[in-house]
């Protein structure tokens, strides 16, 4: 049975390493990243628990020096562009319109091409093409 503890003991201890080491200072709370590495090191039970418990952070917030920091939320953003963004958005869509329309022209002009070049074979389908 005590072997099975500290069994569970290791695989604490070097999970709770690995995400010390591996987590941006941002998301560290309470101590330096040095600090709980040296504490899960001297106490690898208690430590990795308080590291779990207390110093990592869990939430998905974006963090400024330990500070909580407002998301953006894209209609707050967009507030105060006004006519701006819908001109820009116009501009994109006007855009994408005008590249689709040439992308058909373009398949148009190919499928031409390639009907003209099938009649051609079936017209003179005795002929040699010039590069023979």
């Amino acid at each position: 049975m005590s072997v099975l503890l500290y069994g569970a003991s290791i695989v604490l201890l070097v999970f709770a390493l690995i995400d010390i080491i591996t987590r941006p200072d941002e998301q560290v709370r309470g101590l330096p990243k040095f600090a709980w590495i040296i504490i899960c090191i001297l106490l690898p039970f208690v430590g990795s628990i308080v590291w779990f418990v207390v110093g990592h952070d869990w939430s998905q917030a974006p963090r400024n020096h330990g500070r909580y920091v407002e998301p953006v939320r894209h209609e707050d953003r967009y507030a105060t562009l006004g006519d701006a963004r819908t001109a820009h958005g116009d501009k994109r869509v006007s855009g994408t319109e005008q590249e689709l329309a040439e992308l058909e022209r373009e398949i148009e002009y190919w499928n031409a091409q390639a009907r003209l070049k099938r009649a051609k074979e079936a017209a003179g389908e005795g002929e040699s093409t010039p590069g023979s």
